[in-house]
């Protein structure tokens, strides 16, 4: 592949901190890939994520039944963010947040666009954690690799809009709590050993499965995992999974996806991940909503030269 040019346009990727991406995936886009972080209000106090609160903080507050709150980033820092790119020789920048049904995040970056040094096309992703996580890695490394406005801003929406997610969790009430519940409503009333299982459908939580114990739970969401990739057909295929203080069962469940090399006993042919399972803890703006015993993976088609690095080395601003 040639050198980009260094006059070229350079697109630079936005995202927010419910896409839960680890810190080193970031770090290695930096310059190309921004983070703008949600707030969690504790007990009336407003903490900005990543500076004064996390998943673990969250978990505290619930035990200690604290009050919880979220609010989406406020429009300026948006600019911030988009300000930050453009310094760092950004001419263009795909924005790309949380689903609408979900968060008003997608609302402050319409706004703040119109207040950016450069052209900003948002995207509602549909989804969050790292299902919208994948999207905008693989958008990022599109523009690393010198692709245009244009072919960035596709592979995110497409990225996004084919990643799968499920989620276990410990309770509805927080969800419910959120007003977030959606069609898992349904599952209210259920008996009190029914372990729910949810998953992520254009920005709707609906039911997936109920389960009787945690066991089960853990091995239904690795066989559902492993269908949705399948169903995803060919070409190169990720898995991220979510937790924040079931440190034990994230472990089993990415147990479980790791050892897919081995084909079903039902026959079914083996999933080869292409990047090892991204371990992503929850941020605290989704542990608010979901609690913290939550379980969640997601699954995502990635673009065929989507691996990482610009093989060219040429990252340097324009």
């Amino acid at each position: 592949m040639a050198a980009r040019r260094r006059d070229a346009p350079r697109v630079g990727v936005v995202t927010d901190s419910t896409a839960c991406l680890p810190d080193e995936l970031v770090a290695a886009l930096g310059g190309t890939l921004a983070v703008v972080p949600l707030t969690v209000t504790i007990d009336g106090r407003a903490l900005v994520e990543g500076e004064g609160v996390t998943g673990e903080t969250v978990a505290q507050a619930e035990q200690n039944e604290r009050e919880l709150s979220t609010a989406r980033p406020a429009p300026a820092r948006m600019v911030e963010a988009y300000e930050y790119l453009a310094g760092q020789g950004c001419t263009e920048i795909v924005s790309v947040h949380a689903a609408a049904q979900l968060s008003s995040t997608v609302s402050s970056a319409r706004l703040a666009a119109a207040e950016s040094p450069v052209p900003v096309s948002v995207v509602d992703s549909t989804t969050m954690g790292m299902a919208m996580g994948f999207a905008a890695l693989a958008g990022a490394r599109s523009a690393v690799r010198g692709e245009g406005f244009a072919a960035v801003e596709e592979v995110i929406r497409s990225v996004a809009t084919t990643s799968r997610t499920a989620l276990y969790v410990d309770s509805l009430e927080p969800l419910r709590r959120g007003g977030r519940v959606g069609r898992a409503g349904a599952l209210f009333g259920s008996a009190l050993s029914i372990k729910p299982l949810l998953r992520l459908e254009d920005g709707v939580i609906e039911p997936l499965a109920r389960v009787r114990t945690t066991g089960k739970a853990i091995e239904r969401l690795g066989r559902w995992a492993l269908a949705e990739a399948r169903a995803l057909g060919p070409g190169p295929v990720v898995c991220a999974v979510h937790s924040v203080t079931r440190q034990d069962l994230a472990e089993r469940l990415t147990g479980l996806l790791t050892e897919s090399a081995e084909k079903d006993t039902d026959g079914a042919e083996p999933v080869t991940w292409t990047e090892p399972i991204v371990q992503a803890p929850l941020a605290a703006a989704v542990t608010a909503h979901i609690g913290s015993g939550a379980i969640g993976v997601a699954v995502a088609r990635m673009p065929e030269d989507s691996s990482g690095a610009d093989p060219d080395g040429d990252t340097d601003a324009a």
